[in-house]
Parts: C-alpha cells; structure tokens; sequence
C-alpha cells in the first residue's frame, strides 16, 4: 500500500466558536484516516469478525500548526513508517490544499478480537500494509510517564452509551472529550501539541475519576488505583 491518501471536509461538529477545528477534530480526521488504510486492505473495523483479530490504539501524538475553518477540504496521508513484532507506528499529515497544517503519529497493536491478546504482527500483513521511511517527528515518542504524587480529583465522570465504540468500549476520541472538561479555555482553543495515551480501556457506566496537573489530564478509574490514560496538551 505504501502512502495511503484519503480528503476529509470539516464539519459543524469540528468547530468553535471561531469556526476553526477544535482538537477533538484532528482526532476524528486521523482515526477515519487510519481505519480507511485498514478498511482498503481487509482489516478495517467492518473485518473484525471475519478475521478475529483488530488493531488497538496504544497512543497519539499531534502537532498543530495551523487550524482550518468551516468546510475547508482536507486531505490527510498516512502510513505505516516502523513496524516491530507486536506494534506498528502510522504517521499521518494533513494538508490544506498545499499547506501542511498537522503531523502526527500513533502507535498501535494486533489483537486477538476475542481474547484481547496482543499478537504477533504476521509478515503478510506487514508486506500488505507496506513500509514507507519517513518520519514526522525527529525525536522518538516517550509514551511512559512518571506520575505525580498528591494528585487530587478534579471531575467524577460516568461513561455513558455516546461514549462507546464498535468493540463496547469507551472510543478513543471520548478520552480527549472528558479531559477537554478539565483543560482551560486557551489549550481548548490554541494548542498546538496533543498527546492520547491509552492505558486501559473504559467501559460503559465506569466511574472515571479525572485528575488535572501541568496542563496534563489523568484518568482513573472509580478507586484511582487502575491509569486509565493520560492526556497532554501544550
């Protein structure tokens, strides 16, 4: 497949305001991108039960340099830029016309759909996804942080059914959403670097408890002793 390009338009619920896209968008835009490469090779989300397996996002990481408004058409390139055993990092841009507005990468793992254990990646499957060298970021993504002490609850936050995925789970965009509940009205409007790492998965009517620190948002679960994620946003 090597690079894979799809356009994507920003719609109304993509905006602020201003109407230029939120973060949430830049989320939306990249997962449709990423499941579209999949979807063209026969392991999209609609080849789950065929194939028993799927892939699970482990993180993203975005840099914004410039929002677009209302309408604007996007097209978004993604590939498949180092693939190991049991993960595989797609990076992904984002152009207006022929401006770069956005970069990103996100890292993800091959899962049996039944058990939700992380396979090995088949060599079929990565000569089919294809390789492409070209990274987005010069310097390699720490996706394990050292956690505070003394962090105190922000938010109580219990999930609900708008909040779910295909697989019954808390979608990834919903961890950007309930974190945005937290962040000041400046990061929600101009921020120009996000990261999503995902710990453990969320389930329908999970507590989550939210913890706020250093433009960085934690989330637990009810008894704060399970890291759900973690969101940083600068």
């Amino acid at each position: 497949m090597g690079v894979y390009i799809t356009k994507e338009r920003v719609i109304v619920e993509d905006i602020g305001k201003d109407f230029e896209m939120n973060n949430r968008s830049f989320l939306r835009i990249l997962q449709e991108a990423a499941n579209r490469a999949s979807t063209d090779v026969g392991h999209g989300i609609a080849d789950i039960e065929k194939n028993k397996t799927t892939w699970v996002l482990l993180y993203w990481r975005i840099k914004i340099l410039k929002r677009a408004k209302y309408n604007d058409e996007l097209t978004i390139k993604t590939w498949a830029n180092f693939t190991k055993k049991i993960y595989s990092i797609r990076s992904f841009e984002v152009y207006l016309e022929d401006e770069l507005i956005a970069f990103a990468d996100s890292k993800w793992v091959f899962v049996d759909a039944n058990t939700h254990s992380i396979l090995k990646i088949p060599d079929k499957i990565i000569q089919t996804y294809g390789q492409v060298e070209d990274r987005v970021f010069e310097d390699e993504f720490k996706d394990k942080f050292k956690l505070p002490d003394n962090l105190t609850e922000d938010l109580s936050y219990k999930t609900m059914k708008r909040d779910l995925d295909v697989n019954h789970h808390v979608n990834n965009i919903a961890y950007l959403d309930i974190a945005n509940e937290m962040l000041p009205e400046s990061l929600l409007l101009n921020a120009t670097e996000i990261a999503v790492v995902y710990k453990k998965e969320i389930a329908y009517k999970d507590t989550v408890t939210c913890c706020y620190q250093n433009d960085t948002v934690y989330l637990y679960n009810k008894e704060k002793n399970i890291l759900n994620g973690i969101i940083k946003i600068k």
